[in-house]
């Protein structure tokens, strides 16, 4: 099965958080944090077109600057997204440098500052008027989506690092394959327009296990241009196979609190895949509720209680450098549930 995203780990469990996600054919990719970014190409930074930030410590956010360094003469506008302070904390990256020279440049940056989980500041700032912030306002938020196209949507919740923080999660409604054999059974040949073709059902139609796929309202006949010329969508639908969306979901900074545990869980359930911390091993768990950090224990169970696909584990403390296996496994038996609880 094609995939819509395809991720990237950017650093070992021991560097800065991030995950580069690029979409299939679509040239665009997304950032789930901006720490460290040194390993990331250039032509693929620039591609960039949204950053979804859990918080603004170092080594969530330092990678701004070499996003703004790469993009800075693109027209495509860039979002960020993040915490309540992410506006502010934009700006004043921004107001670091002088820009004297940009008055052609066509770049635009919208902030978005997820205040709680109803409500949403929106700020820009634009190159050409020398990067100042211009408000935009409160939005409202609907079903914590703050996101919502139609490839996918992406969803937040509000938790607790000892500061607020977000978590992610970047889904698909559902996948559209094309069947290859149906394709040349019909006499068409893979091409782009079947790019375009997926996105009018994902806009116009709803996917129903019994009905296929089902109109969202009552609309007219939609076409879409073939190597046959302009044909209703309805013809096509033979040539696909329809799956379950794919769903990845980003956790990182968690305070171990029995609320934030109860919230992830429920956020991240059926997760294709959950990048998530286990900065602790069980035995520091002392350490793990000073710090705001989950154990690997902890984050063991959530997978396990979420029914989570695949975990892949980004953020584990410096002290356990020389035997991270210990971490992982920790995950894996707590996670089967062989650690005995405590």
């Amino acid at each position: 099965m094609a995939r819509l995203f395809h991720y990237k780990i950017i650093n070992n469990a021991f560097g800065d958080p991030c995950v580069l996600i690029q979409l299939l054919r679509e040239k665009r990719a997304l950032l789930l944090d901006v720490g460290d970014i040194r390993r990331i190409p250039f032509n693929e930074i620039i591609k960039v077109s949204d950053i979804f930030v859990t918080h603004t410590h170092i080594d969530h956010f330092i990678g701004f600057d070499q996003v703004l360094r790469a993009i800075l003469r693109r027209h495509e506008p860039l979002r960020i997204y993040g915490p309540e302070n992410i506006i502010e904390c934009v700006h004043g990256k921004l107001r670091g440098y002088t820009w004297n020279l940009v008055a052609d440049y066509p770049l635009q940056i919208e902030a978005y500052a997820i205040k709680n989980n109803k409500e949403i500041a929106f700020a820009k700032f634009v190159a050409s008027k020398g990067f100042k912030i211009e408000d935009m306002g409160i939005l409202q938020l609907k079903n914590n989506i703050i996101l919502n196209e139609p490839l996918f949507k992406v969803k937040t919740i509000v938790l607790s690092h000892g500061i607020p923080v977000i978590a992610y999660s970047i889904e698909e409604d559902f996948h559209i394959n094309i069947n290859k054999v149906e394709l040349e059974r019909a006499g068409f040949q893979i091409g782009p327009w079947l790019g375009e073709l997926k996105k009018l059902i994902k806009i116009y139609y709803n996917y129903d296990p019994i009905k296929f796929l089902k109109p969202k309202r009552k609309i007219s006949c939609i076409k879409v241009d073939t190597p046959k010329g302009k044909l209703n969508i309805e013809e096509l639908f033979p040539i696909l196979k329809i799956t379950k969306g794919e769903k990845i979901s980003y956790v990182m900074d968690i305070a171990p609190t029995e609320d934030n545990i109860k919230k992830i869980v429920q956020f991240v359930k059926d997760s294709d895949i959950l990048f998530c911390e286990a900065y602790f091993l069980n035995r520091d768990k002392d350490r793990a509720i000073e710090r705001n950090h989950l154990t690997a224990k902890i984050t063991g169970e959530i997978a396990k209680k979420a029914n989570v696909g695949e975990i892949r584990i980004l953020h584990i403390s410096p002290k356990y450098i020389e035997n991270p296996q210990e971490v992982y496994s920790e995950v894996e038996l707590s996670r089967k549930g062989i650690l005995a609880q405590s």
